[in-house]
C-alpha cells in the first residue's frame, strides 16, 4: 500500500532554471497536496484574477501525495502566499515560460505499508539497482480511457467525429463522484436527444456542445472544436502512451523469458526479475518514439512491431497527420525503453502505526522526467522469483 498519508508519496521537482534578477516570468516554488496540477493552476488563476494562458509549469503531479514543482506566472508581480493545500513562493524570474524541456527530473521519497514480511522487497530492490525495470506508463496518464469504448484520440484518427465527442463527455473518469457517474451514464443513455442532454449538461463547455448540437444535430465535427486545446492535447498523449506500452510490451514478449506481468489501466504491465546480459543491453540503450506521422525508429524490429500494432487498429503512419481540432497534433518523441533508478536507497523501516502488526518502508530514488514512480514500486511488491 502507497499514499495511505500525502506524506508517504513526497516528489519534488528538479530543474535546470535560467533564472534572472528581473525578467517577463516570474518563477514561483509551488508546494501541494490533495490537488492535481491543472486544477490548481485553474484555482490559482481566479484567485489571482490573472489570465490562466499566463502559468506555464513543466509537469503534472499526483493529487495524491506532498509534491513540488516550479510554476512560470507572466507577470512580474509577487504573488507568493499559501492556500489549502498549496503554497506559492518565489525564486526569481526567467525570460521564458516554465515547459518540460527545463525539467531534469523527480526526487521520490515512498512510504509502502502494510507489509507482512519486507524480505521479497529487499530481494526485489537489490534486482532493480542491477536490472533496472521497464518504464511504462502508468495508469495515472490513462485517466481519460473509457474501458468500453476506448480512446478519444483513436476515434479522431479513424473519423468517427460522434463515437470521439461521445467518449469525452459521457466516459466517467476513475475520479468521478458516483453521481457524477450517474449523470453521465444519463448522457449516454440518451445521447443524441440534444435537447435532453441540455438539460443534463454541467457547466459552460457541456452546455455549449449541447446547446450547438440541438441547432445542428449532424454536425458533431463542428461540435468538437469547442474542447479547448489542452483537454485535446492531455487525450492525444493518452493514446500515444498506450501505443508505446504496447510495443514496449511486445518487445519484452520477444526477448525476456517468462516475464510477470501485473494488470493495468491500459493493458497488463510486465516485468522481469532476471534477464539475459545481451537483452539488458539491449533495452537499456533502446529508445522507442511515440506515436506520429513521421518517427525514427532505433531498428527494424521495432518498426515492424509497431507496423504491427497500427495495422491491427485499421490506422497507417499518415492516419496521424490529423489537423482535426485546432492546431494540436501529434508529435513524436524520444523514451527510454528501461530506466535504472539513481541513487536508490532505502532510508527507513519499522512498524506501521496505520496497519498494527504490519510493516512500513522507506525507500528514495531519483527517476528521469516522464517516468513514474508508482511503476517502480509495482516492480518492488513483486513476489520474488515469480516471472
Amino acid at each position: 500500500m502507497i499514499k495511505a498519508t500525502p506524506e508517504d508519496f513526497v516528489v519534488e521537482e528538479r530543474a535546470d532554471l535560467p533564472l534572472r534578477q528581473d525578467g517577463e516570468y516570474r518563477v514561483y516554488r509551488l508546494k501541494k497536496s490533495h490537488w492535481n496540477t491543472l486544477d490548481l493552476i485553474h484555482h490559482l488563476a481566479k484567485a489571482l484574477s490573472q489570465p490562466a494562458d499566463r502559468f506555464s509549469y513543466g509537469g503534472k503531479k499526483d493529487k495524491h501525495g506532498l509534491t513540488s514543482q516550479f510554476i512560470t506566472i507572466q507577470n512580474a508581480r509577487d504573488f507568493s502566499g499559501e492556500g489549502k493545500g498549496f503554497s506559492l513562493k518565489s525564486r526569481g524570474f526567467m525570460d521564458r515560460p516554465m515547459g518540460p524541456d527545463l525539467i531534469q527530473g523527480n526526487a521520490f521519497t515512498i512510504t509502502i505499508r502494510d507489509l507482512v514480511d519486507m524480505g521479497p522487497l529487499e530481494t526485489n530492490f537489490e534486482e532493480v539497482k542491477k536490472n533496472g525495470f521497464p518504464n511504462f506508463f502508468d495508469d495515472q496518464r490513462f485517466r481519460s480511457l473509457d474501458p468500453e469504448r476506448g480512446f478519444f484520440a483513436e476515434k479522431i484518427l479513424k473519423r468517427h467525429w460522434n463515437g470521439a465527442l461521445q467518449v469525452f463527455l459521457t466516459s466517467a473518469g476513475p475520479d468521478d463522484s458516483q453521481s457524477e457517474g450517474e449523470r453521465k451514464a444519463a448522457l449516454f443513455k440518451n445521447w443524441k436527444d440534444w435537447p435532453l442532454l441540455l438539460t443534463l449538461a454541467s457547466g459552460p463547455l457541456e452546455t455549449g456542445i449541447f446547446g450547438f448540437l440541438s441547432g445542428r444535430p449532424n454536425e458533431p465535427g463542428r461540435a468538437l472544436h469547442r474542447i479547448p486545446g489542452e483537454e485535446v492535447s492531455m487525450r492525444y498523449a493518452a493514446y500515444q502512451s498506450h501505443l508505446w506500452n504496447e510495443l514496449l510490451r511486445r518487445l519484452i514478449k520477444q526477448k525476456v523469458r517468462n516475464p510477470e506481468e501485473v494488470p493495468g489501466r491500459e493493458g497488463g504491465y510486465l516485468f522481469w526479475h532476471e534477464i539475459e546480459a545481451e537483452t539488458l543491453s539491449y533495452l537499456s540503450a533502446l529508445e522507442i518514439p511515440t506515436a506520429a506521422a513521421k518517427m525514427d525508429f532505433a531498428d527494424g524490429l521495432t518498426r515492424s512491431l509497431f507496423g504491427d500494432i497500427l495495422k491491427e487498429k485499421s490506422l497507417t503512419f499518415g492516419s496521424f497527420r490529423t489537423k482535426a481540432l485546432r492546431k494540436v497534433y501529434f508529435r513524436s518523441f524520444q523514451r527510454k525503453a528501461l530506466i535504472v533508478p539513481e541513487d536508490l536507497q532505502a532510508v527507513g523501516a519499522g512498524n506501521d502505526e496505520l496497519h498494527p502488526g504490519r510493516k512500513k518502508w522507506t525507500i528514495s530514488f531519483v527517476l528521469p522526467r516522464g517516468s513514474y514512480g508508482t511503476m517502480l514500486i509495482k516492480r518492488l511488491v513483486l513476489k520474488p522469483g515469480e516471472g
